[in-house]
């Protein structure tokens, strides 16, 4: 079973999600919302470590407890 160790909640512009959710296994998962017209929110892909941007790297190793920050760091190649 995945084990989730780090989480980043954020919002674009006040109303869109924009989530990544680190697990163990070094899978993220992004749950995003493109716009607020049908179709275009709630949604999911998964994504590698290197398709990251530095700032979503930063933000789920800040918000990791002091336990998994080194396997954060280990997982996203920081």
């Amino acid at each position: 079973m995945k084990k989730i160790i780090s989480v980043s909640h954020r919002m674009k512009n006040g109303v869109l999600d924009d989530d990544y959710t680190l697990y163990d296994s070094g899978e993220i998962l992004h749950e995003y919302d493109k716009h607020i017209y049908p179709g275009g929110s709630n949604l999911k892909s998964t994504l590698s470590a290197d398709q990251l941007s530095l700032e979503v790297k930063e933000r789920l190793l800040f918000e990791a407890s002091d336990e998994n920050k080194e396997l954060v760091r280990s997982l996203l190649g920081m």
